[in-house]
């Protein structure tokens, strides 16, 4: 039982977060990824925002926590959804924005850098390896037209 209450509350979160535009919003999960204090946090992809542009790949990533994390304004935070673009072909990642939701809902804190986000090469065998991944597979799919992984 609860499962299912942490999968109905993760549903329902991304789901608002996606926003009134959102057309459809399809969270898979891909893993599990921890922090450098052990906080754990799973990782969940909007297949439905995949796209790719110029060679560079658009989706939404979301982390749910299993605890709170603190901000350094003082405010908590249970859930990130992050805008991320990555290179296939250079295998390189960068965040573009972050909306930080308090356990209420509400947004606690939000980032946009100043200018275009620096690509970094994916660190092998960590989370965000298995995201680039499955993004990359799921472009390749679409390309060869088959349905996404």
């Amino acid at each position: 039982m609860k499962n299912l209450v942490r999968i109905l509350f993760l549903v329902a979160a991304f789901s608002a977060a996606a926003g009134p535009a959102a057309l459809s919003v399809e969270w898979t999960p891909i893993g599990y990824g921890t922090l450098e204090d052990s906080s754990r946090f799973d990782v969940f992809i909007d297949t439905q925002s995949i796209r790719t542009v110029d060679g560079k790949t658009r989706f939404w990533q979301g982390h749910v926590f299993y605890e709170e994390q603190p901000l350094p304004s003082g405010k908590s935070y249970i859930r990130v959804t992050i805008g991320k673009v990555v290179d296939c072909a250079t295998r390189t990642d960068s965040n573009v924005e972050a909306v930080f939701y308090a356990p209420d809902g509400s947004v606690a804190d939000n980032y946009t850098p100043g200018s275009a986000s620096e690509f970094k090469p994916v660190v092998p065998e960590t989370i965000s390896e298995a995201v680039l991944g499955y993004v990359c597979d799921s472009v390749n799919q679409k390309a060869k037209g088959g349905s996404q992984p």
